[in-house]
């Protein structure tokens, strides 16, 4: 536990009063969208609350392949980023998962969640940031919650996004030069340890995605030449 990181005072309050219910899933979404609070003032919020749904989606699919323990699992995802309000630094943004895994723990414990289950989803949330650089002894549950993650992090959406970076208003010889960079990256990423062979799955048909996008552009300024 990080028990050097102080929580806000607001924070705090939305913890204390939580009380065990019935659907904890439902009681897990609700604490997540009051931590995070997206509104149209706060796109950063709105976009790190939608994400964390997509997350629990991903969550859901490879428990349900793997036979993990579903709820467990999405209560994980929705949770992994729930620190990101208390960030306010460089610093603080870089140590994120330390700060969503204090929220996570205070919040189940005061749910008075099973023990072993809140263990578990706290090291997922701790660890969720990692490439490779894990420690060796997490579960397949525990990697799934970076495995879902990521999932969405390298989805159709941050693909738009780095294509309209790479792309721009940039020449045709600077976007060739973008896409072999992608190119080169995406054979890298195919080695990415997964916690399951459904989350390889997943992680492989993503990085096709990215290989066909960043090869047809490439193809197509090849062909930017003059008559």
């Amino acid at each position: 536990m990080n028990s050097e990181i102080v929580l806000s005072a607001r924070i705090e309050n939305i913890i204390a009063k939580q009380e065990p219910q019935k659907d904890i899933l439902r009681q897990t979404e609700e604490f997540v969208r009051e931590v995070l609070a997206p509104c149209p003032e706060r796109y950063d919020m709105t976009y790190r609350y939608e994400h964390s749904l997509r997350v629990a989606s991903w969550g859901q699919k490879i428990a349900r392949e793997e036979s993990l323990p579903e709820i467990p699992l999405m209560m994980a995802c929705l949770l992994h980023d729930a620190g990101y309000p208390e960030c306010r630094t460089m610093e603080d943004w870089n140590r994120n998962p330390a700060f969503s895994e204090i929220v996570t723990r205070k919040y189940l414990e005061k749910i008075h969640y099973d023990e072993s289950l809140t263990e578990s989803i706290c090291r997922g949330v701790l660890y969720h940031d990692r490439w490779n650089n894990f420690p060796e002894d997490l579960s397949a549950f525990e990697l799934s919650v970076r495995d879902a993650d990521d999932l969405d992090r390298f989805d159709v959406m941050r693909l738009c996004l780095l294509g309209h970076g790479d792309i721009g208003e940039h020449s045709a010889e600077k976007i060739s030069e973008n896409c072999r960079k992608r190119l080169q990256w995406e054979e890298n990423a195919r080695n990415r340890i997964c916690g399951t062979e459904t989350a390889r799955r997943f992680w492989m048909e993503r990085m096709d995605m990215y290989r066909n996008f960043y090869r047809e552009l490439l193809r197509q300024m090849e062909d930017t030449r003059e008559i």
